[in-house]
């Protein structure tokens, strides 16, 4: 059995949880040959002091404990635990995860000792999750204090007894060999602070050429996301709904994000050009609709320069409130931190009409008139969703692309075309000191 380096992030309300996967590990794998690193992120029920009695006799246990009072997130935690990391081999878990037995053995044999192989664990999921081809829906309980322990294990060596192949496919919980983690992928993109961090992560292990599994021998019970939404989310009452108005708007803004940076949203790599929109105010505009249309272009030019500083505010408001929210940071505290984590300016992208002068790869002019007329058209709308598809057909067609078009509203000045997603793939941007971070 190689030795792991099993990570696990806690966070608030989630003491027993912690408490729970530590048992499971305990009494499920080969516990004292391997390493566990808890990173408590933000505590409301001393699972700290808890966590130090646990571990009484359990010197294989390290932890370290966030007093800033304001979360790190996963997005950076899991690198500062792989970073710390001892063994070989480095696994991810959520605390509210319950890991079947021979856990640890399954997955090393799942990684088969592949430098470029990434194993995810299965999940059995209760059935307030929607069901999918990667995981199994079966209801053994939604917290720690109703889990149907003896029946999850029966269960799951049933499971095992089927042997079913490795599929292709990667999601939490997921492991590796540590080096392969910072030599192909660096870490997650930090500026995805509440979601699309995952998917993100998948389009570039699948671009820099690793190989993906799910393993179902190795499974994990995944109780109810309480790691990335909180206790009770899945109630039907008022402090559920709230809670969940504000995660849905943060979510918002993650695929905002997320499209600015790949130019679509999908877990495959495709190439993504340089655009810029130039955009003539001609008409009453609304605000809504530019910031509908803005994460589709990597550079928005406007010829009404109060319009240009009422759309920087707005993109910039929602871009960091909803997150901050979520994460009960204030605006002061984001300042402070905000240079810890990734994504570019958003006011770079907005340059008033008279100060544009640049000769950009791909140029797209339309009035807002214009625009605004033909926005419901499946033409203009699916050229701008599917921008870069179509610009990368013109690439593709064997012809002299560069030149002029006109499709829908908007004339188009092709000047370059070069795949500027390929630049996402370079390990090193994601990268930080973990050497802060000193687990105990």
């Amino acid at each position: 059995m190689s030795s792991i380096s099993f990570c696990i992030a806690s966070a608030k309300n989630e003491k027993y949880y912690t408490l729970g996967v530590l048992k499971s590990l305990e009494e499920n794998t080969e516990f004292k040959q391997h390493e566990v690193l808890i990173f408590i992120d933000s505590d409301n029920q001393n699972t700290y002091e808890a966590l130090l009695e646990y571990r009484q006799n359990k010197p294989n246990i390290k932890i370290y404990r966030n007093t800033t009072n304001f979360p790190i997130g996963s997005q950076r935690n899991v690198s500062i635990m792989f970073a710390q990391a001892t063994k070989d081999i480095v696994i991810y878990l959520q605390s509210d995860m319950v890991v079947c037995p021979n856990f640890d053995k399954y997955f090393v044999e799942a990684l088969d000792n592949n430098s470029k192989r990434v194993v995810s664990a299965a999940r059995i999921e209760p059935p307030i999750h929607p069901a999918s081809p990667e995981k199994i829906v079966k209801d053994f309980g939604l917290t720690p204090e109703e889990f149907k322990y003896d029946d999850f294990i029966s269960f799951t060596k049933e499971l095992q007894a089927e042997n079913r192949p490795l599929m292709d496919g990667h999601f939490a919980p997921f492991g590796c060999h540590k080096q392969t983690y910072f030599d192909y992928m660096g870490g997650f993109d930090t500026q995805f602070r509440c979601s699309r961090e995952d998917s993100d992560f998948i389009i570039r292990l699948k671009a820099t050429g690793l190989d993906t599994v799910q393993t179902w021998n190795a499974c994990v019970y995944h109780y109810t996301c309480v790691s990335s939404r909180g206790t009770d989310w899945y109630k039907k009452n008022d402090d559920a709904e709230i809670k969940n108005q504000w995660q849905s708007k943060a979510d918002q803004e993650e695929l905002k994000r997320f499209i600015r940076k790949w130019g679509y949203f999908g877990h495959d790599y495709k190439p993504k050009y340089k655009t810029t929109l130039v955009l003539n105010i001609n008409t009453a505009p609304d605000i809504n609709v530019l910031a509908q249309i803005e994460p589709y272009f990597d550079k928005i030019v406007l010829s009404d320069k109060t319009v240009l500083q009422q759309l920087i505010s707005f993109t910039e408001f929602n871009s960091y409130y909803y997150a901050n929210k979520r994460w009960n940071y204030t605006q002061e505290h984001w300042e402070e931190i905000r240079p810890k984590f990734m994504g570019p300016n958003l006011k770079d992208k907005f340059v008033y009409s008279q100060d544009y002068q640049e000769k950009d790869n791909v140029v797209i002019r339309a009035n807002y008139y214009s625009l605004i007329k033909n926005l419901s058209n499946p033409e203009t709308q699916n050229f701008i969703q599917n921008l870069n598809l179509v610009l990368h057909n013109l690439l593709q067609s064997g012809n002299s692309y560069q030149g002029n078009y006109s499709i829908s509203c908007f004339n188009l000045e092709v000047n370059n075309l070069t795949d500027t997603n390929k630049l996402h793939l370079d390990n090193t941007q994601y990268l930080f000191d973990t050497q802060e971070f000193i687990f105990s």
